[in-house]
């Protein structure tokens, strides 16, 4: 075949490949490199430790590890029929022998004998070669797995974060309520002991009071719940209501990175992302299963060598001699399974099958994928609609309190109108808290949905997506 064009023509569409795929793989390293000071870790650095230490100590994360572990043995395993194997079997006789009809002829011998053998596989039309291979994908889709559980695993931690400052904020705002609802049932007493009230106002202000702390009592245990959870989620223990900070920084512009990165998702169709390579690596793993499967039923070719020394008896006559014997052999073997009832065909079946759905599962779990991405990216814009109206009415509340105190000041308005107020502010800055959390959460999901959460650069390179 006579090949045409110059090497420089031939060997540019490869330069234009590699550049490509150098320049896709810078763009998604600055694209990392932008997010990573957006993330709920950035504008809270508490949550930085933790997010650190859950890779060591989290339930969720040891147990990936575990299965990392394993599928390390099983390759080690998977590698050992491709070296050689090395057998002895050593034994100290004493060996008495006659002729059964001759009981004066005897011969009796004694010592150390001993066997050695070594044998290679040769030649196994590749199955052996394929099953190393195999292995080393198991072992990188668990490594990948494992990734995917700490990434996802992060998102939940920051999010329980945030929510557990929410609570902290909603705490604050139960306690004070409660303290000036108790405060104002006091006051109460005492006019109604000079008869400035009537026995159904005063009974009123009490059922507010229980009221307010049956709702007391609910935020504090709905905190101390969550902070347990946490707790057992990533590994921590020191984690209480005093180390939680008192307010979540103001989310920055998020907007442009969330449509650079919806758009580079749907431009190569979520290709490259986590799920997508453990896909794929589940893929070849079933492609190369099925080769596996396809030459059980071929002749296997081993070399052979063995060196022993053994007794031996013979007899000549009436006579019954024993000795040692010293042999060495040289081999070269084959086996072959002719038939196995059908078992390779159902092999190669199933190995098939498999292949074809995990191809299935592949398309499948990325285009819900995109779609969620696709729902998050609407939800941030609603959430910052979100945090926006919050701020507004924080402001009015501090606008509020203002001027209830300057008419509590000019005696136009009882001074507790302006305690209340104080408790309005409290309920708007838990509000405007809980919406600050939620963009931050829902940013943080949707960046790891995307595939470019900047926790995965703690992790080894291997178990990077591409």
């Amino acid at each position: 075949m006579v090949t045409t064009g110059s090497p420089i023509q031939r060997c540019f569409p490869r330069a234009v490949i590699l550049l490509v795929a150098l320049g896709a793989a810078v763009s998604g390293r600055a694209q990392r490199s932008d997010i990573a000071g957006t993330m709920p870790e950035d504008y809270l650095p508490e949550l930085k430790p933790i997010l650190a230490a859950a890779i060591r100590q989290s339930p969720q994360v040891i147990g990936a590890q575990f299965e990392i572990a394993q599928r390390e043995a099983y390759r080690i395993r998977d590698d050992s029929p491709r070296l050689p194997s090395f057998r002895a079997d050593v034994n100290f006789a004493n060996t008495e022998t006659s002729i059964s009809s001759d009981n004066s002829s005897r011969s009796r011998d004694n010592g150390l004998f001993y066997s050695v053998g070594l044998s290679q596989a040769l030649f196994h039309w590749g199955a052996l070669k394929n099953q190393s291979a195999a292995a080393r994908l198991s072992l990188e889709s668990a490594e990948k797995s494992a990734a995917k559980v700490y990434r996802e695993l992060s998102v939940l931690l920051r999010q329980a974060y945030l929510d557990l400052i929410v609570r902290k904020a909603r705490l604050r705002h139960a306690r004070e309520s409660h303290r000036l609802l108790t405060e104002a049932v006091a006051v109460s007493q005492e006019r109604f002991a000079r008869g400035a009230i009537s026995t159904g106002e005063l009974e009123g202000e009490k059922l507010r009071v229980r009221e307010a702390a049956l709702e007391l009592a609910r935020a504090e245990g709905d905190f101390e719940q969550a902070r347990r959870g946490f707790v057992r989620l990533s590994g921590a223990r020191e984690v209480t209501e005093a180390t939680l900070p008192e307010t979540i920084p103001a989310p920055g512009p998020i907007e442009p990175l969330a449509e650079a990165l919806g758009a580079a998702l749907r431009r190569d169709n979520a290709g490259g992302t986590l799920e997508a390579a453990i896909f794929d690596l589940k893929i070849k793993e079933s492609l190369l299963r099925y080769r596996i499967e396809s030459v059980r039923l071929f002749p296997k070719f081993f070399a052979n060598a063995g060196y022993s020394l053994e007794n031996t008896t013979n007899v000549n006559a009436n006579a019954v001699n024993q000795q040692a014997v010293a042999r060495q052999t040289y081999s070269i073997s084959a086996q072959w399974a002719i038939f196995d009832g059908f078992a390779t065909r159902a092999a190669k079946m199933e190995a098939r099958s498999t292949q074809r759905y995990y191809e299935v599962r592949k398309s499948a779990e990325l285009e819900a994928l995109l779609q969620q991405a696709q729902h998050l990216e609407r939800q941030l814009k609603l959430d910052r609609e979100q945090l926006e109206l919050a701020e507004i009415r924080r402001g009015l509340a501090i606008e509020g309190r203002r001027r209830i105190a300057e008419e509590a000041a000019l005696g136009n308005l009882p001074k507790g109108d302006v305690e209340r107020a104080e408790v309005g502010i409290l309920q708007a800055e838990a509000a405007r808290l809980a919406a600050r959390a939620a963009l931050l959460g829902r940013w943080s999901e949707y960046v790891a949905v995307a595939g470019n959460d900047p926790i995965l650069n703690s992790l080894p390179v291997r178990y990077a997506p591409q």
